[in-house]
C-alpha cells in the first residue's frame, strides 16, 4: 500500500509538471522567453523561501555553510537549472509537449541507469539488469514513434495549405537540434535531481528546493545580457493570474522529487513521472490547450505512448 501511495504521488507530480511546461510555453509566447523563465524562477524561489521560513527555519546558516564546504558539488544543481529551463520552454514551443516530455525523460532514463547502478550521491544502489536495458530500448522506440507521428501531422497540415517550395516543407518538421538538446538536458536533470535529493537529506526538502531555483534568478539576467546584444526590457506590460501557476507547480514537483528519490530511487521516480507526463502531454497536444499546436491523438501516437509505458513498466517493476 505504501509503495502504491508513493507511485501515485510521483504520477501526480508528473501530471503537474506536464501542465507547467505547457503553461510556460504560453507565457513565453506572450511576454518573451527570457522574461517567462525569469518569472518562473522568481515566483518559485519566493514560494520555496516562504516554505523554508514556515517549516525549516531551524537550520542555521553555519550548518548550511558547513554542508557546502564539505560537499561543494551539492551547489551545482541550481546553476544547471537556470540553463535547461530555457531549453525546455523553447523545445516545447517547437515540437510540442509530448515529444519534449518523451525526449527529456528518455535522457533521464539513460543516465538514471548509471546513477542507480553506482549509488550516485549516496543514494540507494540498484544494479543494471537486462530488464532495465530492455526498458531503455523500448523507450527510445517510443520516442522515435512520437517523432514520426509529429512529422506526419506537420506534413499533413502543410499539404492542406497553399503549395510551398520544398525547402519550406522541411522547415515544418520538428527540429533535430531541439530533440537532441532535450535528450541532453534530460541527462543533466537526472544528475541534478540526485544531487538535490542528497542535499535535501542533509538540509531539508524546501531548503534544497530553494537552492535549486535561487541561482537562476541571478544568473538568468546575466546570461541575457551576455547572449543578447540588445538591452532586455524586464517590465511586464500585462499580467494574468495563470502566470503564478508554473512557478508554484515547479516548487511542488522539485520538493516531491527531493522527498521521493531517496525512498524509491532515481529510476522508479523518473519512470512513474514519465508515464504521467506522456499521457497528460497527449491530451494537452491533442486538444491544443494553452495555445500549443494541436496534434490529434492518432493511432501511431497512442502506440508510441504504450511503448513508453511498457518501458516504464520494465524499468520499474521487473528490475
Amino acid at each position: 500500500m505504501t509503495s502504491l501511495v508513493l507511485f501515485g504521488l510521483a504520477a501526480i507530480l508528473g501530471t503537474g509538471s506536464s501542465f507547467s511546461s505547457a503553461i510556460n510555453g504560453l507565457i513565453g509566447r506572450e511576454i518573451g522567453l527570457v522574461k517567462a523563465t525569469f518569472l518562473f524562477l522568481s515566483l518559485g524561489t519566493l514560494f520555496s523561501a516562504i516554505l523554508v521560513y514556515l517549516f525549516e527555519d531551524n537550520l542555521a546558516l553555519s550548518e548550511l555553510t558547513s554542508i557546502f564546504l564539505n560537499q561543494p558539488y551539492l551547489l551545482t544543481p541550481g546553476f544547471i537549472n537556470s540553463i535547461f529551463i530555457i531549453i525546455i520552454i523553447r523545445a516545447t514551443a517547437i515540437v510540442g509537449t509530448t515529444l519534449t516530455t518523451a525526449c527529456l525523460f528518455s535522457g533521464q532514463m539513460l543516465i538514471s541507469l548509471w546513477l542507480d547502478h553506482v549509488g550516485f550521491a549516496g543514494l540507494r544502489m540498484i544494479p543494471i539488469t537486462p530488464a532495465r536495458i530492455a526498458a531503455v530500448v523500448v523507450l527510445l522506440i517510443g520516442v522515435t514513434l512520437l517523432s514520426l507521428s509529429h512529422q506526419a501531422t506537420a506534413a499533413s497540415v502543410v499539404s492542406m495549405q497553399v503549395p510551398r517550395p520544398t525547402k519550406n516543407l522541411f522547415r515544418a518538421q520538428p527540429k533535430a537540434c531541439a530533440v537532441v538538446a532535450v535528450l541532453g538536458v534530460g541527462g543533466l536533470l537526472s544528475g541534478a535531481n540526485s544531487l538535490n535529493a542528497a542535499l535535501g537529506q542533509e538540509a531539508g526538502v524546501f531548503t534544497a528546493t530553494l537552492l535549486f531555483l535561487g541561482p537562476g534568478v541571478f544568473l538568468l539576467p546575466l546570461f541575457s545580457m551576455v547572449a543578447s546584444p540588445r538591452r532586455e526590457n524586464w517590465a511586464l506590460k500585462t499580467w494574468r493570474p495563470i502566470y503564478f501557476m508554473p512557478g508554484m507547480i515547479n516548487v511542488v514537483s522539485i520538493a516531491g522529487s527531493v522527498f521521493l528519490i531517496p525512498i524509491i530511487g532515481v529510476q522508479v521516480m523518473v519512470s512513474t513521472m514519465f508515464t504521467a507526463k506522456v499521457f497528460t502531454g497527449l491530451f494537452i497536444d491533442g486538444f491544443g490547450w494553452f495555445g500549443l499546436p494541436q496534434s490529434p491523438i492518432t493511432r501511431l501516437r497512442f502506440i508510441a505512448a504504450l511503448m513508453l509505458s511498457l518501458g516504464v513498466f520494465l524499468s520499474s517493476f521487473y528490475a
